[in-house]
C-alpha cells in the first residue's frame, strides 16, 4: 500500500489540526546541529515529545490519531483492535489514545467490548455495516522494545495482543522508517496484522518509501512547517 498524505497537506487547517501544528511549531522546532537516530545529521530536529508530553499537545494528538482510526474502520469494515509503537517514542501516544477510546465507547455503553478478539468484518456495502465497524470500542496499547528485556517476562512487545489483531503503528517522528520498520516486523512476527502506520510528523527524509508497503499516515510533514 502506499502512503496518504494527511489532510494537513491542504490549505486552511482549522480546529484541533491547526492548533497542534501550531503548538508544535512553538514547543517542538529547534535548531542547531544535530545527530539523528538515523545517524544523519540536521540543523532541524522535531522534539515531538514536548507535544506528547504536553497535556494539550497530548490530547490533540489523540483526537487526530483516533479520526484517522475511526475513518480507516469505516472504509475497511473492520475495526482497529489496537495501537502500539516503538519505545519510548510512542508510549503516551498509545496510552492515551487507548484511555480515551475506553472513555468514549463507555460513553455509549460499550465499556466491555475491548475484552473481545480481534474484530469481524462486517458488510462494507452497507451503510449500517460501516458504521457499525466504527463504533467507538475500546482500543487496546502495547508497546514495541528494541529487544527483548533480560529479566521479569523478558517480553519483546507488552501487553496481552490476541492473534490476528488489526493493529495500528505510530511513532512521534519519522525520518528514514528505519525503527518502525523493526517495530512492524517484530509485531508481524507476534502474528499481528498491520493495517495502517502513523506518524505525528514526517521528515521527509525517506521515510514514506520505507513504509510503501504500508498504508502510511503522518499528520504533518516537514514542509508544513515551512522547513
Amino acid at each position: 500500500m502506499s502512503k496518504e498524505r494527511g489532510s494537513s497537506a491542504a490549505g486552511g487547517l482549522s480546529g484541533p489540526r491547526a492548533r497542534l501544528q501550531a503548538l508544535i511549531r512553538e514547543k517542538c522546532v529547534l535548531h542547531g546541529d544535530f545527530l539523528l537516530a538515523s545517524g544523519q545529521r540536521s540543523k532541524v530536529f522535531f522534539d515531538c515529545k514536548r507535544a506528547t508530553l504536553d497535556p494539550e499537545g497530548i490530547h490533540l494528538i489523540g483526537t487526530l490519531i483516533l479520526e484517522v482510526l475511526d475513518d480507516l474502520a469505516r472504509r475497511d469494515g473492520r475495526p482497529i483492535d489496537a495501537i502500539g509503537g516503538p519505545t519510548i517514542g510512542a508510549d503516551p501516544i498509545v496510552g492515551h489514545v487507548a484511555g480515551r477510546s475506553w472513555e468514549r465507547a463507555a460513553s455509549v455503553g460499550r465499556a466491555g467490548a475491548g475484552t473481545r478478539g480481534p474484530g469481524r468484518a462486517h458488510d462494507t456495502a452497507s451503510p449500517a455495516g460501516a458504521a457499525a465497524a466504527a463504533a467507538p470500542r475500546p482500543i487496546r496499547a502495547f508497546l514495541v522494545r528494541k529487544e527483548a528485556k533480560d529479566h521479569g517476562t523478558q517480553r519483546l512487545i507488552e501487553n496481552d495482543v490476541p492473534d490476528g489483531s488489526r493493529v495500528a503503528i505510530v511513532e512521534d517522528v519519522v525520518t528514514t522508517g528505519g525503527s518502525t520498520l523493526q517495530a512492524i516486523r517484530n509485531v508481524e512476527e507476534a502474528g499481528l496484522q498491520v493495517v495502517v502506520v502513523i506518524s505525528v510528523v514526517d521528515r521527509e527524509q525517506g521515510g514514506d518509501q520505507a513504509l510503501a508497503r504500508y498504508r502510511y499516515i503522518p499528520l504533518y510533514h516537514k514542509s508544513d512547517f515551512g522547513l
